[in-house]
């Protein structure tokens, strides 16, 4: 069964993270939620980037770049790797533990790395190459409770406040790589399911299917695989 791989954060990489969570903040705020758990969603999404390219740096891998824009989809890739005969679009997929898991053991048997499906798309058409999944160990519902629940962050907040504020320190012990799927076995697997087995859906957004525990791949095994490349 795959194991929960906790990789280094350190607190400069969080205050980096956090400046430029507060510079989209204000001039984006996703979906109208409350400043905290909007400022707290970004900081999340840029230290997952930072965290993981950090985490490949030590196994010797580097990414030619980060967050391009991809014409034909219109949609950023977090990352793209060059191999010596081909180059491959990796997407980082960050989420929290759900509340009725508790546990990053208990999501690992229960959930599936976080593949969006866009309109009617098919699986053939969904976007990227390889796609790792990153949680944190914190609960979703309980996390956005205690964010609403504390003083609203202001533009003239400094990064250390809002450090502190919103216990952004958390995220030094709480950052842990879990799986991953390249596109080709993705699309294999799902073929072979019968169509109710192949989606799932969560309020108006449909995803595919690919389970953590038994259908992804460990996340150490993603190196050897890139360097093949």
């Amino acid at each position: 069964m795959i194991e929960p791989n906790k990789i280094a954060v350190e607190e400069q990489q969080i205050h980096e993270a956090i400046a430029q969570a507060q510079q989209q903040l204000f001039i984006d705020n996703l979906r109208n939620r409350s400043l905290n758990v909007a400022l707290d969603s970004k900081i999340r999404g840029y230290i997952g980037e930072i965290a993981v390219r950090t985490w490949f740096a030590s196994h010797d891998i580097q990414f030619s770049s980060t967050n391009k824009l991809n014409r034909k989809s219109n949609m950023d890739v977090d990352f793209i790797y060059q191999g010596k005969s081909q180059s491959v679009e990796i997407e980082l997929k960050t989420s929290l533990v759900p509340d009725q898991d508790r546990t990053i053991e208990s999501a690992i048997c229960q959930r599936d790395i976080k593949l969006i499906r866009r309109g009617e798309e098919s699986i053939e058409d969904l976007k990227s190459d390889v796609h790792i999944q990153l949680f944190f160990n914190q609960r979703r519902a309980a996390k956005d409770l205690w964010l609403q629940q504390q003083p609203s962050i202001k533009p003239t907040d400094s990064v250390r406040e809002i450090y502190d504020r919103l216990a952004c320190f958390r995220y030094l012990n709480d950052t842990f790589l879990i799986g991953w799927i390249d596109k080709p076995t993705l699309i294999q697997q799902i073929n072979q399911k019968p169509n109710f087995l192949k989606k799932w859906s969560y309020g108006q957004r449909q995803f595919w299917t690919c389970s953590l525990a038994k259908e992804a791949k460990p996340i150490d095994a993603i190196i050897p695989f890139l360097k093949a490349l």
